[in-house]
């Protein structure tokens, strides 16, 4: 896309490692139909979601996940997942009753949010769908009602590094997100470099609709 990842930009000192972060903003959105991207970055003790819509909502959220809680095969899957319920979250909250085109780059995610399209009420393998504290639903549940009652919703795959633009930006949320937990970019500069990235997706998207 010809644009450098704001983690080339970011300060490098030592810092602690948290167990969460979670950013969600708002920028300039881009006329015409809402899409939504989201995508995801797993490490070993942890994992990353981020997206971005054309509406300007953007976000990502990255936290500590023992290997313990979901199968290795699956951690990829819920995340996924978990990405496309924070961008939807964020944009139905703003747009009810639009049309929203999300577009997601894993095939095994695409599966399940079609099938629960359909009524299905199948999970990852290994996906714990007890409450959790305070009586809250898992995420992955509410995304699944998201999906079988929530009108002109349309869910399509985006092949994954593409240089499609707002493919791209969500990812680089993720990993963003994903270096974030560690203390290999201080959470301080969030608020700085998501709006940034994000802004620099929809100006590349816009860019790219015109050309």
């Amino acid at each position: 896309m010809g644009r450098r990842s704001p983690l080339a930009h970011a300060p490098r000192p030592a810092t602690s490692t948290c167990r969460q972060v979670c950013v969600n903003d708002k920028v300039k959105a881009v006329a015409g139909p809402i899409v939504l991207a989201t995508d995801a970055s797993v490490g070993p003790d942890r994992v990353a979601s981020g997206y971005l819509a054309t509406t300007g909502h953007t976000g990502l959220r990255a936290h500590l996940y023992p290997k313990y809680l979901v199968r290795p095969r699956s951690r990829v899957v819920v995340t996924e997942l978990r990405a496309v319920y924070l961008g939807l979250k964020a944009v139905l909250h703003a747009h009810p009753g639009r049309p929203i085109e999300v577009r997601v780059d894993n095939l095994q995610a695409l599966r399940h949010l079609h099938s629960w399209q359909q009524g299905g009420t199948d999970m990852p393998e290994g996906y714990d769908t007890h409450l959790r504290s305070q009586g809250r639903r898992p995420s992955l549940v509410k995304l699944q009602l998201l999906a079988e009652y929530t009108p002109h919703l349309m869910f399509v795959h985006e092949k994954a590094h593409a240089g499609h633009p707002l493919n791209e930006a969500a990812d680089s949320l993720a990993k963003l997100g994903l270096r974030c937990v560690p203390g290999a970019v201080p959470r301080t500069e969030l608020p700085r470099l998501v709006p940034l990235w994000a802004a620099g997706g929809l100006a590349d998207y816009r860019r790219s609709r015109v050309t």
